[in-house]
């Protein structure tokens, strides 16, 4: 009676108010003892940003439900993590389908499908991605960095952890049905040649080789993609026919039956080519499916008809499923999902206060752990929103959406640490969306926004956010720079080339200024320097009066210097300026004597002329980002003697190496229409070794204890910009 009451009292609190409790974790099924059948099935059709498909969802569903066939083994829908259309977030594939997948605790012989059906697209070959729902590429390939794509390259890890511990794994990939996207052709060829490429161990079946489009359409079953539908039709059964019939579907047989099909059907009914790729012959004798009479008999039957059942959407479905939970978990448990479905994210009875009841109470619950990946993925989607609306290029936000974009951020790092432990290259995937959103702060956005590019250092999205900031501190010269960067790397995307366009206004540009004349200050430039001033040395008088000399002093004699100089700027305001400048000039030093019988002291003075190759690698800190920035210079130089006057030589010789410190304030004078950048500087210079050569014997040489050179020189650079 008390246990009748018990679940009662249970099935009162999962109704109450309406709210249907969510379906937790659940394990592998203890009862089964040898190996068992997963899989991951992804369906997108209708795309928020991008051009829609028409029966990738309905492909996703067919591949399912044949898995659950007995054709496909009869696999239990709890072991089926299935997402179709608005469900199929980047958030929601990795922390909630991986978590799902690593509570399964996948064993050695047990199999994993992994069907993606829907947009592929690459920036390159080492940046690819299968788009997911709320993928906003915003018309820039670039902008997959932070648009909502799924990495694959990622995906290729997951899967490369499973075939290590001994697991079979099926990659099936139905994608790359268009060429519209960003990426265009050339991203279609990037994207199928880099997932062929890298090998990890799986079993690949892709709908097309390096560079085609896979074909859908309405006269193929009802309405499907002409690979999927031959893959299925064969492991039904079909393929059986293409080898020794033994109600067996090997990997050799459903290859050769899809090769068959997909490529006659494109040519003949499309007048388009498709050849699919499989991979590897290794595989041969691998076998996929089992052939069961009965279903494909219906199958044969049906073949004609869509038979898309009703879509199990992972852990995101409604169900109710008895645990054995006591009554304060189950409760918390579905207070904590109805506040997601209220989105009630923070603060008083939220989601997240839910999910910190649970995680105090009942760590590693699997309520909890379901509830910890839910609170990861919505805090992500939430942020995925306004990043996307971000890339839209909406108007300016207003001080509140400032506000609620940083507190949005602050919530993406939560979701961070959350998903971490688990997933650590998801989670720094996130970490430039995280800056970019914390951006907004009044205080730190410089900050975080140059943690962002630190992260992303060619990405368009934080490089545009910079030029916006830096124009709003009216930092023209850098807002120039960072929004011709972001013009240059994302060239389709708007926002990029409508920030371009406010910064030329800004800075009296016309369009057409910076491809003429604004290289971008952050780039290697090289130039020209000469210049001129006065030079003395610092002499310190031994005392010796057995020299006949009293005292020694400096006097200044002038000189002047040509040169070279490579300017490469390290970020900010931050640059380093080498130089390499030959000088011409002498240092005068005066002798004082007087005669023994007494009288007036005279002076003797002694010239050292030289000529002298000077290295110079000073650190230059600008001090203001406009076209007239003054800035400080500070660093070590080296100078060596090419030749000096034999007579001074001899009566005074120096050694030909000399090491100073430079010290100078300049102006960084911006030509901008004739892209050349003028420098004039004031510079001191002080010996940091000693000029006197110790080996010289003759009485000036003994007059002197210390010798070091210094001086004054007004150059005058001229670089590029």
């Amino acid at each position: 009676m008390k246990k009748l009451l018990l679940i009662l009292s249970i099935t009162v609190l999962l109704f109450a108010n309406s709210t249907t409790a969510q379906t937790p974790l659940k394990p592998r099924d203890p009862s089964i003892t040898g190996p068992q059948t997963f899989a991951i099935v992804m369906g997108i059709s209708k795309y928020k940003y991008v051009r829609p498909l028409t029966y990738a969802d309905k492909d996703a569903e067919l591949f399912r439900d044949f898995l659950k066939s007995p054709g496909g083994g009869s696999v239990k829908e709890d072991n089926i993590f299935c997402l179709l259309n608005d469900q199929a977030l980047s958030a929601n594939f990795w922390t909630k389908g991986f978590q799902w997948l690593k509570y399964k605790q996948l064993q050695k012989g047990d199999r994993l499908f992994i069907y993606l059906a829907g947009h592929g697209d690459a920036i390159d070959e080492d940046q690819y991605f299968f788009l997911g729902y709320d993928c906003n590429p915003a018309g820039d390939k670039n902008n997959y960095l932070v648009g909502g794509a799924i990495q694959l390259y990622n995906l290729k890890k997951k899967i490369a952890a499973e075939t290590t511990k001994g697991v079979e794994v099926f990659f099936v990939m139905d994608a790359c049905r268009s060429n519209e996207l960003p990426g265009g052709a050339e991203g279609l060829s990037f994207l199928n040649t880099a997932v062929t490429e890298k090998k990890v161990g799986e079993i690949m079946m892709l709908a097309t080789a390096a560079g085609q489009e896979s074909l859908e359409d309405a006269s193929i079953g009802n309405g499907h993609g002409l690979f999927t539908w031959y893959l299925v039709d064969g492991l039904s059964g079909l393929a059986d026919a293409e080898g020794s019939p033994d109600n067996k579907i090997t990997y050799s047989e459903i290859r050769k039956y899809v090769d068959k099909n997909v490529p006659s059907v494109a040519q003949q009914r499309f007048r388009k080519k498709q050849q699919p790729y499989f991979c590897c012959d290794a595989n041969s004798e691998n076998v996929i499916s089992q052939v069961d009479a009965a279903y494909l008999q219906k199958w044969m039957q049906q073949k004609k008809q869509n038979r898309a059942g009703d879509s199990f959407e992972g852990m995101l479905n409604n169900a109710f499923d008895f645990y054995g939970a006591d009554t304060t978990l189950q409760e918390t448990y579905n207070l904590f999902y109805k506040a997601i479905r209220e989105k009630r994210l923070t603060g008083n009875a939220s989601a997240e206060y839910y999910y910190q009841q649970l995680d105090k109470k009942y760590k590693g619950n699997p309520y909890t752990l379901d509830a910890q990946s839910t609170l990861a993925a919505e805090f992500i989607n939430d942020a995925q929103q306004r990043v996307n609306r971000y890339l839209d290029c909406s108007d300016e936000p207003s001080a509140k959406e400032k506000k609620e974009n940083y507190e949005a951020g602050q919530r993406l790092e939560k979701a961070i640490n959350l998903v971490r432990q688990d997933d650590p290259d998801f989670a720094n995937a996130l970490l430039g969306r995280m800056y970019l959103l914390k951006s907004n702060s009044d205080d730190m956005a410089f900050q975080n926004a140059y943690a962002a590019l630190r992260i992303d250092p060619n990405g368009a999205y934080i490089q545009n956010k910079l030029a916006l900031l830096h124009l709003a501190n009216n930092k023209t010269d850098s807002a120039l720079f960072y929004a011709s960067k972001a013009a240059k790397t994302a060239p389709k995307w708007i926002c990029a080339l409508t920030t371009l366009a406010l910064v030329q206004k800004a800075t009296g540009q016309k369009p057409n200024d910076v491809k003429k004349n604004n290289t971008p200050l952050r780039k290697a430039s090289i130039g020209f320097t000469a210049g001129g001033g006065l030079s003395q040395s610092n002499p310190t008088f031994s005392g010796n009066v057995n020299t006949g000399f009293i005292g020694v002093d400096a006097a200044t004699a002038p000189g002047g210097n040509l040169g070279i100089i490579y300017q490469v700027n390290l970020g900010g305001s931050i640059s380093i300026r080498p130089s390499a400048t030959v000088s011409f000039g002498n240092t005068d030093i005066d002798f004082q004597r007087r005669n023994v019988t007494g009288g007036p002291i005279t002076t003797e003075t002694v010239s050292v002329k030289s000529s002298s190759v000077n290295v110079s690698l000073p650190l230059i800190i600008r001090l203001g980002n406009k076209n007239v920035a003054p800035y400080i210079a500070l660093g070590p130089s080296f100078s060596y003697m090419l030749n000096g006057a034999a007579s001074a030589d001899e009566i005074l010789p120096v050694k030909k190496s000399l090491f100073l410190g430079d010290g100078g304030l300049g102006v960084d004078i911006n030509l901008l229409k004739s892209g050349i950048i003028l420098s004039p500087e004031l510079k001191y210079s002080a010996g940091l070794s000693e000029w006197r050569d110790d080996a010289g014997t003759s009485n000036y040489a003994s007059a002197l204890s210390s010798l070091k050179k210094n001086g004054f020189t007004l150059s005058l650079y001229l670089r590029k910009r």
